[in-house]
Order: C-alpha cells, then structure tokens, then sequence
C-alpha cells in the first residue's frame, strides 16, 4: 500500500434503469473499515476538513455533486483531486493534512479505519506542520 492519496476506479455496472458502483472486502479496499459515515447539507463555499488524522486512513466517495479537496502530506507534498462521480473513490492515509470544499448538493460517504473515539487528530496546521521536524 502507497503513502500516497490516490484515486480508486471502482467497477461500474450499468443496467436498464441507472448504474451501480461498489467496493468489497478482498477486492477495491485499501483499508479494513471500522466505521462508515456521511456528509450533506453543507452551505456553499463552506469548508470542511482542516486537520489530519494521526492513526486512521479513509476512503471517501462523492455519490452526488462534486467536492474538491486538497491534501498535504507530512513530506510537505500537496495534492488535489476533483470528486464528482461516484464510481471513483480517494483513498488517503494518516498524517494527511484535508480540506474540502463541497457543492450546495454534494454528499460525501466516508470509511475510515479507526473507530470514532480511537481517531486522533490534528486540528492545528502549524502543529501539524511541526511533524516534518519530527
């Protein structure tokens, strides 16, 4: 497994009557999943984000609207990726710095690798950024 955020393809099935994508244990998944949720209902131009998770790596999957994100590594290396199809999905690991920036109408699933109470996290990006030091 890469250190390095990346996107996934995930299998799209197309039918009469729409299209289906999915991820399982064994095949697409990066990460054993502890914990599954979801974001919507955000105001425009609001962001998200703005810390790092210190043991818990995510996938994320924009089912509707689009979510622009940006993330820094520790290695102070910057990426951007554009989610607005929902049969392609991000993969990030910890010691990854996130911001988002949703559509009025976005809705993000997330899974995580860590259960919500045993997620650490960094809120402050000058103490983040203190770990390239470290």
């Amino acid at each position: 497994m890469t250190n390095d955020p990346y996107l996934i393809t995930l299998p799209k099935v197309t039918g009469k009557s729409g299209q289906l994508s999915f991820m399982e244990e064994g095949g697409d998944l990066p990460i054993i999943v502890k914990r599954t949720y979801w974001i919507y209902d955000v105001d425009e131009g609001a962001l998200r984000g703005d810390h790092a998770h210190l043991n818990a790596d995510r996938i994320m999957v924009c089912v509707k609207g689009y979510v622009s994100i940006t993330i820094e590594g520790v290695s102070g290396k910057k990426y951007s990726f554009q989610l607005d199809d929902p049969s392609k999905a991000l993969y990030f690991p910890r010691l990854h710095w996130i911001k988002l920036k949703f559509s009025t109408d976005a809705i993000l699933i997330a899974w995580s690798s860590c259960i919500y109470k045993d997620d650490a996290m960094i809120r402050d990006y000058d103490e983040f950024k203190s770990l390239l030091t470290q």
